[in-house]
């Protein structure tokens, strides 16, 4: 046996648990974010959808993402960050947006999604 065998030292073993709290951290505070991200890019998806078969204005989109909203508590994104608008082509509606969350003390992280255009086309 080796005479010298010692493991991981207390200051060591800490790093590595600040290491993983702080991910951990991370995680829990982002994670909300995503899933409500990954939600209203359904959402929209399926009112685009619906919305091809039917007369649909802006109020009325409007009115069915506020009601989906609710359905599928979604907290994390105010419908007020949500842009609808009409052109030539139909009825644009825009969900891109920031968020910003507080991680720990001063330190926060902000998300962009700025990748949600869809269009309901005019029939």
């Amino acid at each position: 046996m080796k005479a010298k065998q010692q493991g991981m030292s207390m200051l060591s073993a800490l790093c590595v648990l600040g290491v993983v709290l702080f991910f951990a951290t991370l995680a829990v505070r982002l994670a909300p974010i995503y899933l409500d991200y990954w939600t209203l890019s359904r959402i929209i998806t399926d009112i685009t959808e619906e919305s091809r078969s039917s007369d649909a204005t802006p109020a009325s989109v409007r009115r069915e993402l506020s009601n989906r909203f609710i359905t599928n508590r979604v907290e994390s994104v105010d419908l007020k960050d949500i842009k609808i608008s009409t052109d030539k082509k139909g009825i644009i509606i825009d969900a891109r947006y920031e968020k910003r969350v507080p991680i720990m003390f001063n330190v926060d992280a902000v998300v962009h999604f700025d990748d949600a255009q869809f269009l309901v086309p005019r029939t």
